[in-house]
């Protein structure tokens, strides 16, 4: 038996002369039988490597056994044994049961998770033992031991073969109402049915909600979802705007444009900035139009804290910096500063 990780490129061994006996595939992971000895098994192994120069596959293969996704594959008595696989980082972690999220979510990880088990294990010992260690976790994780065995029952009651079939859902008339979560949330559900008689009544509406609507959750922001942002902010939403503060002295040299171009290269600043954003970098320019007066500076203070230094650097006419140098020079000015953020 064999396993390739990290297939990207379809390269079928049926194009080899010496072909496996079983062949299977998901995404990039394959599994075959190979009967043709472990020589041509790595001269098979290092054809597909050549393939493509930037892909390259692992090569995992056994005269006993393999694992394949979740699923360790064995030969015992010349058949075909699988038992679940599980990687040696795993952990068992789960969602606590004292998490917010509804009853049902809770109370369906326990039957699936032994779901998971009694569809994998051939084996009704291995089962079991597997049952025994998710047990544990469960327990460990906040959920009760009653609650687990009733739905470790729910599962073992069923026959194997039944498990292994597809499992289609009802369709139904139902009209959903979407809510979010919140503690007592499934009380809703018996609100709803109570008040089901006020559009009985009505008659347009008993033909639109002939049942009780079926009640759905969405999940409340987690705080995650809060804090992070992994989408990129579009093209509208870059701004550079001044802060509008009494006491700013920034906000006249602020540039808005967030498009920055010097000779062929261009530059489109990407985000939401005014002279009060900190831990900036920032570009000075001169209004002149001075061709070389170009400063590029960072700060961890707030843009119009930092523009206060470059002001003062100005106003005493301190030569040995840069930015005051150009500016107090004759014929320049404070005026003639004008900043935007990168």
């Amino acid at each position: 038996m064999a396993g390739m990780r990290n297939y990207l490129a379809y390269q079928h061994p049926y194009t080899q002369d010496l072909q496996p006996t079983l062949y299977a595939r998901y995404i990039d992971d394959i599994f075959f039988l190979w009967t043709h000895g472990k020589e041509s098994l790595i001269k098979l192994h290092s054809d597909i490597n050549k393939f493509h120069p930037t892909i390259k596959l692992t090569l995992d293969y056994s005269q006993l056994s393999v694992s394949f996704l979740d699923t360790c594959i064995s030969i015992k008595d010349g058949h075909l044994s699988t038992s679940l696989y599980r990687k040696p980082t795993d952990n068992l972690t789960m969602l606590h049961f004292s998490s917010f999220h509804t009853k049902h979510i809770k109370t369906a990880i326990p039957y699936g998770q032994a779901l998971r088990v009694h569809q994998i294990c051939s084996d009704e010992e291995e089962c079991d033992e597997h049952l025994e260690v998710l047990r544990d976790a469960l327990i460990r994780t906040g959920y009760d031991a009653q609650l687990i065995d009733c739905q470790f029952r729910r599962v073992t009651a069923r026959n194997c073969s039944d498990l292994l079939r597809r499992q289609t859902l009802a369709a139904t008339d139902k009209v959903p109402f979407v809510v979010q979560y919140f503690p007592g949330a499934e009380k809703l559900r018996h609100v709803l049915r109570d008040l089901q008689h006020i559009i009985n009544e009505d008659e347009h509406l008993a033909k639109t909600f002939p049942t009780p609507p079926l009640l759905t959750f969405k999940q409340t922001p987690n705080l995650k979802q809060i804090i992070v942002c992994s989408k990129l902010p579009s093209s509208q939403d870059n701004s550079i705007q001044p802060c509008h503060g009494r006491r700013c002295k920034t906000c006249q040299s602020v540039d808005t444009d967030t498009a920055i171009t010097r000779g062929d290269t261009s530059h489109l600043v990407h985000g939401r900035y005014s002279c009060d954003s900190a831990n900036v970098v920032y570009l000075i320019r001169c209004r002149q139009g001075c061709p070389e007066t170009w400063y590029i500076g960072e700060t961890e203070q707030r843009l119009r804290q930092r523009m206060n230094g470059h002001h003062t650097t100005i106003n005493r006419q301190e030569g040995s910096l840069p930015v005051g140098e150009h500016f107090s020079s004759s014929g320049h000015s404070t005026l003639d500063l004008q900043v935007t953020l990168l």
